[in-house]
C-alpha cells in the first residue's frame, strides 16, 4: 500500500497540536496461551532489545511509570498490553537480538514474538522501533523481511534522535525507508523532545485510519 502521510519535520516546520493520551497497564504474559482473548484493534511494538522501546512508550504516553525502563537491555521478557484511550490497545514484545539472555530465554522471546504476530487476528500492525544511528544492522533486515512475509502493516519509528546533529536526522529517515524498503517515511523520535510526541501521533493517527 502506498501511504501519503506527511512528516511535519520536513513541512516548513510546522507543529502538530499536542493532545494527551490516557494509558493504563492491562496484563502481561510470558507465553503465547496467557494471552488475553483478541479483543478490538492492537498494535505491536517491535524493535532490538537497546532500541528504547520502554523509555519510548512512557516517552509518548506522557506517564514515566507505565514501563520498566533499564539501561541493561533485555529487561522487557514479557508483551505486555496497555489500552490506550480506551480505544486500542498497544502490545509491547520483547526485543528481539539480545545475545547475552540464556538460550531458553530467547527461545521463548522468539515464540513469543512469533505466534503473536503471525496468530493475532486483531493485530492491525506494528509499530516498529529503530535506533537511528545504527540503520540496517543484520537484526533489523532480518525483522523487516519477516514483517514483509508476514503481510503486517508497519508504522517505523527511528529512536534517539537526539544522538545526531540536525544534518544528520535529514538524510536518515530517507535511507531508513530506502534501505528497508518501507512504504511510510519513519518518524523521528526523541525521548528528550516534546515536538517529537506530538509528531508521532500526527503521523500515526492518520497511518490508523488508513490501515484499520
Amino acid at each position: 500500500m502506498n501511504q501519503k502521510i506527511e512528516n511535519s519535520e520536513t513541512n516548513n516546520g510546522c507543529s502538530p497540536p499536542l493532545k494527551h493520551h490516557q494509558a493504563e497497564f492491562v496484563t502481561s504474559a510470558a507465553y503465547y496461551k496467557d494471552i488475553p482473548p483478541s479483543k478490538g484493534e492492537e498494535y505491536a511494538i517491535l524493535g532490538r532489545s537497546n532500541v528504547g522501546k520502554s523509555s519510548f512508550i512512557n516517552h509518548v504516553l506522557e506517564n514515566r511509570n507505565l514501563a520498566r525502563t533499564s539501561k541493561k537491555p533485555g529487561k522487557t521478557s514479557l508483551a505486555n498490553f496497555y489500552l490506550i484511550d480506551r480505544s486500542m490497545m498497544w502490545v509491547d514484545l520483547p526485543g528481539y537480538g539480545y545475545a547475552k539472555t540464556s538460550g531458553s530465554e530467547r527461545i521463548r522471546w522468539s515464540q513469543l514474538i512469533a505466534s503473536y504476530c503471525q496468530n493475532r487476528k486483531n493485530l492491525c500492525g506494528v509499530i516498529w522501533l529503530i535506533d537511528i544511528r545504527h540503520i540496517g544492522v543484520r537484526a533489523d533486515q532480518e525483522a523487516c523481511v519477516w514483517l514483509r512475509n508476514l503481510g503486517l502493516e508497519v508504522f517505523p519509528v527511528l529512536t534517539k534522535s537526539d544522538k545526531l546533529t540536525r544534518q544528520q536526522r535529514a538524510v536518515k529517515a530517507p535511507e531508513a525507508r530506502k534501505t528497508f524498503e518501507l512504504n511510510l517515511e519513519p518518524v523521528l523520535y526523541s525521548i528528550h523532545d516534546h515536538q517529537s510526541r506530538a509528531q508521532f501521533w500526527s503521523v500515526f493517527d492518520q497511518w490508523r485510519k488508513i490501515t484499520h
